[in-house]
């Protein structure tokens, strides 16, 4: 890339920073706007302010179509849907006396994880930007399971809310969600752009080994964030089925995508990987690399090496 292609690029991701800041800077307006809607109607049917929000939606997106060119229009609106629905759970939260406070507080931690993973992307892998990594619709099981759960709270609130009000569940649900969020967002951000939501097969150039930070406390820090985040938010809203079927699906898919990159990591840094793992757990229990795999990988670091010095003679 010359000096002028890469001077354009980062005009124009400053462009759409400064963009996605001011649709998230939104959302305190809308805040705003809740209290006093609650304040004047504080019995009036919440199906009146869900409307409300959605033409203020719908004016705020005609200004985005006007202001903003394609691919762009794209992300915007996904990220003013994310900003909209962030403001209104949380006035539904401060606001409201709803039975169904958990469903809102799990609404705004989705919106957090979406917009902080499109984020990550629009920061330190720009190239590739785009609606994709919200992580919104790319996956089809994570939608299932998230509907899944959205209707056992809200099926077991309806019908059972005596038993969805255990305090201390709540609690440890609760910090739960919040730490394995904090880990998630601190993954991404200390990593940077040596995390990618797709497996890197290959190593690059910019990949470097990231030891401190969160990584000084998990070698994977944004998957045990988000283990402990998905199962915390079924644990705060009383949800015992999507408990035990999150665990087990979580579980499972983070031991193969971890175990598979525990061993590109060997092949991309031998020894120095090796040590650090020596030092640093996963902190997900039950997830461990064979010895013989190590060595194994290890070997193929080792030839890699032989090879490039031999290609360099």
């Amino acid at each position: 890339m010359d000096e002028e292609t890469k001077n354009m690029s980062m005009i124009k991701q400053k462009k759409i920073i400064r963009f996605h800041l001011l649709i998230i800077i939104s959302s305190i307006p809308q805040i705003i706007l809740g209290f006093f809607y609650f304040e004047k109607y504080p019995n009036t049917n919440y199906l009146y302010y869900f409307l409300f929000q959605i033409l203020i939606f719908l004016l705020l997106g005609i200004i985005i179509l006007l202001f903003s060119s394609f691919p762009e229009t794209n992300h915007y609106l996904v990220g003013l849907l994310l900003s909209i629905f962030f403001s209104t759970s949380l006035s539904m939260i401060f606001f409201t006396k709803s039975i169904y406070y958990p469903l809102y507080i799990y609404f705004v931690t989705l919106c957090i994880y979406h917009y902080t993973e499109f984020f990550s992307v629009l920061l330190y892998h720009f190239k590739n930007l785009s609606c994709e990594y919200f992580l919104i619709y790319d996956n089809i099981v994570w939608v299932i399971a998230t509907l899944a759960s959205f209707a056992e709270t809200i099926l077991e609130t309806y019908y059972f809310n005596e038993y969805k009000k255990i305090k201390i569940l709540f609690i440890i649900g609760f910090i739960m969600m919040v730490i394995g969020q904090i880990f998630r967002i601190g993954g991404l951000y200390t990593g940077k752009k040596n995390f990618t939501h797709k497996i890197s097969y290959e190593k690059k150039s910019e990949h470097k080994l990231v030891t401190t930070g969160f990584f000084s406390i998990s070698r994977h820090p944004s998957y045990f964030g988000f283990f402990i985040w998905s199962i915390g938010i079924e644990i705060m809203c009383c949800n015992p089925i999507c408990t035990i079927a999150f665990t087990i699906i979580l579980f499972h898919f983070f031991k193969d995508r971890i175990l598979t990159e525990e061993q590109l990591l060997i092949q991309f840094f031998g020894e120095e990987y090796l040590e650090y793992k020596n030092k640093v757990g996963i902190l997900i229990p039950f997830i461990h690399l064979s010895e013989e795999k190590e060595e194994e990988n290890l070997k193929i670091y080792k030839n890699k090496m032989k090879f490039n010095k031999s290609a360099f003679i």
